[in-house]
């Protein structure tokens, strides 16, 4: 044990180092993982409102685009009744500013 103890506190620098080492090149290897998942998150993302624009063109109603993606952002249900409720409550502002502006 005491055989143990003095090779630990002789070489007690030496150690530290290498765990220094150890510690450096996983961090290193993690801020690269964290890069490339990024990058899969962003193509994820661009994929994904890529499909709610195609999606929203196709239902039938004529489904803006831009509020499913809106939604999609804001985690919040893409359902047709919310998407219809939102798209209302665009056309009455946007009637109430025309109305203002006449």
């Amino acid at each position: 044990m005491n055989s143990v103890i003095s090779v630990v506190t002789d070489h007690a620098t030496i150690l530290l180092a290498g765990v220094a080492i150890i510690e450096g090149v996983l961090a290193a290897w993690l801020i690269r993982r964290i890069d490339d998942m990024r990058m899969r998150l962003r193509r994820a993302r661009d994929a994904a409102d890529q499909a709610a624009r195609a999606a929203a063109l196709a239902a039938p109603g004529g489904i803006d685009p831009e509020i499913v993606i809106q939604l999609l952002r804001s985690g919040q249900t893409v359902t047709l009744d919310v998407v219809h409720d939102l798209m209302e409550q665009r056309e009455l502002a946007e009637a109430a500013e025309d109305t203002g502006e006449a």
